[in-house]
Order: structure tokens, then C-alpha cells, then sequence
């Protein structure tokens, strides 16, 4: 968006992402439920919509990550503005349950493809 001829304002109409992570293997079943519902409710806080929450389960890891070899896959899709997954990032690689995370902007046409 243009303003005035040269000056751009950034796009911050949502997005939709889609964020994969791995909890802690050594977590029950209830433990892995609340760091769930915690990414969940954080994404919420900041102004997100959760889209949904797929919990894969518990998986070999393909290499060792901070001396773990198993853990827990959860996807979850969401529509947020873009200042808000900075935000996101930044708890997941604090959170001590989170060992791994990945978060990725999705195209309109991997929606369409995936449903």
C-alpha cells in the first residue's frame, strides 16, 4: 500500500501458517496436552486463529536432538498478521517442552491442494 507516492506501509492484513514441533518425549500424554493448548492460547493472545491441531504422536526423530532420539509431533495451522509469528518463534524456542519447531507461511494454493 502507497501513501502519498513513496512511502510503503507493511502488509499487515493475516496470514495463514502453518507450524510444526516436537514435545519433549519424557512428557504424559496429560503434559503434552497443556504445552498444546499453551501454543494454542499464546497464538489466541496475540490475535491469532487457530485453524486447526493435528497431534501425530510420538516418532523416531531422524537424528538426535539435545540427547533426545523420540518425540512428540504436533501440527497446528493458524491466521495471524506477520508481526505476530516473530513472536510465536520466540516462545517456542524458549518453552522447555518444545525442543524443535518449524513455522511456514502457506500459499493459497497449498490450502486448496491439501483439503
Amino acid at each position: 500500500m502507497t501513501i502519498g507516492g513513496n512511502k510503503t506501509l507493511p502488509d499487515t492484513k493475516p496470514r495463514k501458517y502453518e507450524t510444526v514441533y516436537i514435545v519433549r518425549p519424557n512428557l504424559d500424554d496429560e503434559a503434552v496436552d497443556r504445552a498444546v493448548a499453551s501454543i494454542e492460547e499464546y497464538i489466541k493472545g496475540l490475535g491469532g486463529t487457530i485453524m486447526s491441531t493435528d497431534k501425530k504422536g510420538r516418532r523416531r526423530l531422524a537424528y538426535e536432538v539435545k540427547k533426545m532420539r523420540d518425540g512428540f509431533y504436533v501440527m497446528t495451522r493458524f491466521e495471524a498478521k506477520p508481526e505476530v509469528v516473530v513472536q510465536v518463534k520466540r516462545m517456542m524456542m524458549l518453552s522447555e517442552d518444545i525442543i524443535r519447531s518449524l513455522i511456514v507461511a502457506l500459499e493459497e494454493v497449498a490450502l486448496e491442494t491439501s483439503l
